[in-house]
Formats: structure tokens, sequence, C-alpha cells
């Protein structure tokens, strides 16, 4: 979920960089610490002395200290050390003004997501609005960054490169329609995407992948609600016919579109007299 608020806009994912070799986990080993030691004075000291943040996980045990109770507490705990507290019916500032939430969207199908979360954020005295509009306004209200949260997805690739530099770096985060959703302007993270951009070699890119992910994923710029690792398509099996091995990595529209066949047609351009 991409949450817009104090200068800075947040976005969603588990990890900012999805894919399996790119994903960090633990502390940062010394082909990362080569590139992050450079940095340590722009970086919080969480980024090399501790594991790299991942998704919490209820748990119904109340033993396990990850209960609902228990995660709503600490998320109490780190409100009131920002100053927001719960009085007069609603969590409030020093001002007495009190905290609430818009979440935009243009179908309605977020609502089941929605719904849980705003539940829980009620519970911390949180006012939470959700708002279903066109998806033309939803569009510019995203284009100049006029919104509290939305759901936002965004596509990976095996060789991430340039595109990171429009989705995270300082230049566009001001840019009108800009990818830069979250508002992230941070030094460090620009000095890595630099490392991105200029590896020349696969080992130099993974590395620098990685710690630019373990960087994002200790701002907490992430708000991680759900997850699907299939694609749904529905088609009629008589019709359509596909590779047998599907690439590791893909979007069903351009697979469909680029790589099915129909039998029927194959069938009648091979027939005799239909040479091409």
């Amino acid at each position: 979920m991409a949450v817009n608020g104090a200068g800075l806009r947040r976005g969603q994912a588990q990890a900012c960089l999805q894919l399996l070799f790119f994903h960090v986990k633990g502390r940062p080993g010394p082909d990362e610490l080569a590139l992050l030691e450079p940095l340590r004075g722009q970086l919080p000291a969480a980024v090399f002395e501790q594991d790299v943040p991942q998704p919490p996980q209820t748990a119904l045990d109340p033993a396990s200290g990850h209960t609902l109770r228990d995660h709503l507490r600490q998320a109490r705990d780190l409100l009131q050390a920002a100053g927001w507290t719960y009085r007069d019916g609603a969590l409030r500032n020093a001002k007495g003004q009190a905290l609430s939430i818009e979440f935009l969207d243009s179908s309605g199908s977020m609502g089941r997501v929605v719904t849980p979360f705003a539940k829980n954020l009620e519970k911390l005295g949180i006012q939470v609005r959700y708002k279903v509009i066109d998806f033309a306004l939803l569009q510019k209200r995203m284009d100049v960054f006029d919104f509290d949260i939305i759901s936002n997805r965004t596509v990976g690739s095996e060789a991430p490169g340039t595109e990171l530099l429009e989705r995270y770096g300082s230049r566009s985060a001001d840019v009108e329609g800009s990818g830069n959703v979250l508002g992230l302007k941070d030094p460090a993270v620009d000095a890595l995407l630099d490392k991105v951009v200029s590896a020349t070699t696969r080992p130099q890119l993974v590395t620098s992948l990685r710690a630019l992910d373990r960087v994002l994923r200790h701002g907490h710029y992430v708000v991680p609600h759900w997850y699907g690792a299939v694609h749904r398509v529905s088609w009629r099996a008589s019709a359509f016919e596909r590779p047998a091995q599907l690439p590791r990595y893909y979007q069903p529209e351009a697979l469909v579109t680029t790589v099915w066949w129909s039998p029927q047609a194959a069938a009648a351009s091979n027939a005799p007299g239909k040479g091409r």
C-alpha cells in the first residue's frame, strides 16, 4: 500500500526487489558491506546491526509475543513515541488534531483487504475512510501525489536497471506522473542506484540490488498486504494451445498474445495449397 504523508509517500511489497536473488535476509555480508560502509554516516545503524525487516506474522498463541494484541501494543508505543496519543475518542497530536487517513480505490476490489486493516487502525484511534473513485481521477491524484493511501503494484525483472532511478531516485520524487510514488529522497539510495546502473557484471548487479533492497526495507517505506504467486487465466482448452514450459517470470497478457496459438488456425495454414 502506498501512503502519502509528511512529505514521504510509502509503498507496498514484502521486499522492494521481490525476485529471489535480489531479496535479502539476515545481516549484510562482505560483498554488501563493501557498498554500504562508505554510506554508514547516511544510514541508520540498524542496517549494519540488525537483520533486515520481515513482514510481521500474526500468531494465535498468546505466549508467542506475536498476537494481534501484541502488534497493536507495539504500534501504540511507536505512535506515542512520535507524539500521537489516544484522547477524546481519537488518536491526537500535541495540537489536538485527530489522525485520519483516506484509502483510495478505483474498483472497490480492495475492500476485502482494507476492511480488516481499517478495523485494526481504528482500534488505535485512527479514523479511516475508504473511498472508491473513477480510475481517471485516481490516476490524476496519483500523478500529483494527492492521496493518503493507495494500493500499488510494481512489476520487476531479472535485470533491473535504469527504471529504478524513476521509481526510487530523488530527481523523480517531485516530478508529476513519475513512478516514485514513495516520494523518496535519500542520498544513500541514490548512491546505491548509481551502483546498480553502472554494474558491468551479473555479480555486481545482484550485490548492488541486494544492498538497495536492504536499505529500502530498513527505511520502513512499505505496508505489505497480500501477494499472489500465480496468474489466474481462463480459456477454452480446445481453442488455444500454449508452450509446455513457461518462463520463470512473465505477465499473462503478454504471454497469451505473443506465444499462444490456435490449433485450428495452425492446421488451416498448413493444409495443402496454403503455402506462405
